[in-house]
């Protein structure tokens, strides 16, 4: 009995030793998914009207974080997809705006605009483009330190920041559409010489003039979609040239017979375009094929030029989501097949979220409207401070070189007491006090001294900026208001452990728990955590 004990014992021992860890045998391919300016309760209003194999798929078999929100200003496109990506915020991965203002040259600098790399797949300047101003690694960096280069890393978008600020300066490839008459995906040469043929196969598809040669129509019946208001309503922006924003639309009509394809990022078959060349990506790139982990990051940037224009209620933009659902439910039939269920990992969330039109809001007797840039300088003007302002960028006032020390702190205290404002601070007031918590901390994770203002500050909650041909219609971001900073974070697939996460958690803990299920270093900069929930360990 004793020999037949110990023989046991020893036979459990030997294979309590055996037992690789999880992170020894991850996944094939990791793919993220970023919905440009998604709020986390689009999935809760529009769970009725998902299928099966998209949005509910992804949140009935994976992790869903409900509280996840951005932890810093400006909530934008280029600072998102960066942030995601670094697992830290603006004030260490330098992305501080999708435009940021130069005091040098008294310009604005687009955040991937880079005039020494030349166009790859076409002429355009659009192609100019480069991470060459991110100074964090980025997941996809990490992932080719941690491979040996041997990963294969792909950056898919309509936006080319959306597509590039994943990959960082180390990943292999990021395309992004170029429209007019040309309706394609394009490079620059700080990835490559020349397309790769299946690029070069799939843009001779043209696809995009196949789409825009067509009519929208909703999806669904109706009196399915949620929105209170009519179709055609008074805070939506027309599509021009006396185009109502109502659906059915002639697209056809919108393209001009296939020679404006720009239009396509605006309507729900760029994300589809976006799903298709993901698809071909995976095929062309051989993404998944082997047991080095790959990475393809996508973004669907439809959601928010739709939403920009015509807001969080309308029509046209839960169609949107609706017709989402199904790329999405395609693109994981998709993996399915091609590299295998449970041998990849997913993870959705988004860049930014999104206002209500505050001039509806209005109407509902909330609090919300618009507060005039001009009108504010002009307000500072009369208080002493008209000499001393060089311009207004973004919530952020910069000072000319020759105002006199204090200005900056002198007049955040004087805008403190402005009723459209909710927190002014001055640069050196962040700079020395990094204690700050609440709506001073997310400015201060989002400012960077070199590339930010003397004055950085805050505008009440539901309030926009005024641009007065645009007052009253379409709505923005950019704020740390709840509807800017919450987002939902879910993940799918091999190495999640499933199941809902309530516990409030940070954009900048996505890619650590990427990390925590590789079994791989964190981004150089990332300051995020794992969410252990998440991960089967």
């Amino acid at each position: 009995m004793r020999t037949l004990l110990s023989t046991g014992l020893a036979l459990l021992s030997l294979a309590l030793i055996a037992q690789e860890p999880r992170w020894a045998s991850p996944p094939k391919l990791v793919v993220g998914i970023v919905v440009d300016q998604m709020r986390v309760d689009n999935i809760y209003r529009y769970w009725g009207n998902f299928g099966d194999g998209g949005f509910r798929r992804l949140v009935r078999e994976g992790s869903f974080q409900r509280d996840v929100h951005f932890n810093y200003v400006p909530t934008q496109t280029g600072p998102g997809h960066a942030s995601i990506y670094t697992g830290t915020t603006p004030a260490r991965h330098g992305i501080v705006a999708n435009d940021r203002y130069d005091r040098s040259t008294r310009r604005t600098i687009y955040c991937a605009l880079d005039a020494s790399v030349t166009p790859v797949g076409t002429e355009s300047s659009r192609a100019q483009r480069s991470p060459g101003q991110l100074l964090a690694t980025t997941l996809a960096d990490e992932l080719e330190l941690r491979t040996d280069r041997r990963s294969r890393t792909v950056g898919i978008a309509m936006k080319d920041r959306s597509a590039i600020m994943p990959m960082g300066r180390m990943g292999d490839a990021a395309y992004w559409y170029v429209g007019g008459d040309e309706g394609k995906f394009i490079t620059s040469s700080w990835y490559m010489k020349q397309l790769p043929k299946w690029v070069e196969t799939f843009n001779e598809k043209r696809l995009a003039a196949k789409y825009m040669d067509q009519t929208w129509d909703m999806a669904l019946p109706r009196d399915r979609y949620h929105t209170p208001l009519p179709d055609v309503n008074p805070y939506e922006e027309s599509w021009g040239n006396g185009i109502a924003p109502s659906l059915p639309l002639d697209m056809a009509a919108l393209s001009k017979g296939g020679t404006n394809l720009s239009l396509l990022p605006y309507i729900p078959w760029g994300n589809t375009l976006t799903t298709d060349m993901a698809i071909a990506a995976i095929e062309g790139d051989s993404l998944g094929a082997d047991h080095v982990t790959d990475l393809l990051a996508v973004s669907y940037g439809s959601i928010d030029e739709l939403q920009h224009a015509m807001g969080q209620r309308s029509v046209e933009g839960e169609d949107a989501y609706v017709r989402l659902d199904r790329d999405l439910d395609r693109l994981l039939t998709f993996l399915d097949k091609q590299v295998g269920a449970g041998e990849y990992t997913v993870f959705l969330t988004a860049d930014h979220g999104g206002a209500d039109v505050p001039a509806y809001l209005r109407d509902l007797k909330g609090s919300a409207g618009y507060t005039s840039m001009v009108e504010l300088r002009s307000w500072l003007g009369g208080r002493g401070f008209a000499a001393a302002i060089d311009t207004i960028k973004k919530d952020q006032i910069y000072l000319v070189p020759s105002a006199a020390p204090g200005t900056a702190d002198a007049m955040a205290k004087v805008l403190n007491e402005h009723p459209a404002i909710a927190y002014a601070v001055s640069a050196d007031r962040l700079l020395e006090a990094p204690e700050f918590s609440g709506y001073a901390k997310a400015i201060a994770n989002g400012f960077m001294r070199q590339r930010c203002g003397d004055v950085v500050f805050a505008m009440q909650p539901g309030f926009l900026r005024s641009y007065p041909e645009w007052d009253g219609k379409g709505s923005d971001h950019g704020t740390a208001w709840n509807y800017d900073t919450q987002v939902p974070v879910i993940f799918f697939g091999k190495g999640v452990a499933k199941g809902e996460v309530l516990r409030r958690t940070s954009i900048t803990d996505v890619v650590p728990t990427v990390c925590a299920i590789i079994g791989m270093a964190l981004p150089n900069a990332a300051d995020g955590q794992a969410v252990p929930e998440a991960v089967q360990h």
